[in-house]
């Protein structure tokens, strides 16, 4: 995984890291609107509020697995293994790693944009 990873073209890695960016953005939506929204019901009994963030969060992992994105701490795990193994360069894993952390961080930053933009990040139900 790590080698395949390291020999991407440049776009791919941006693209796949880009799209994992926003759904990392999606799983942190839902996850606060939906625990955030409970009422009463997260008054009486914390837990369950966090219980259902901690469900609804993962979904973004979800997105990501079936989707084969990139994210930046699966390529900071992966790629050094390919390296110490020969099968990638140390200018791959840079390549890597510097493009997956700006698509990263550029995807959420879209997400987050969009969400603002359309009003989703307003406080309470209406």
């Amino acid at each position: 995984k790590g080698a395949a990873n390291a020999k991407k073209p440049v776009l791919a890695i941006f693209h796949q890291s880009f799209v994992s960016g926003c759904y990392v953005g999606f799983g942190g939506l839902l996850s606060l609107s939906i625990a955030g929204n409970l009422g009463a019901a997260a008054s009486a009994a914390p837990g369950v509020q966090k219980m259902v963030f901690a469900a609804l969060f993962p979904v973004n992992l979800l997105l990501i697995l079936n989707s084969g994105g990139q994210l930046f701490t699966g390529n900071a795990a992966t790629v050094p293994m390919a390296v110490l193994e020969g099968k990638a360069t140390m200018s791959e894993l840079v390549k890597s790693w510097t493009i997956s952390i700006l698509g990263n961080i550029l995807g959420c930053f879209t997400f987050a944009s969009a969400a603002q933009y359309a009003g989703l990040l307003v406080a309470g139900a209406k």
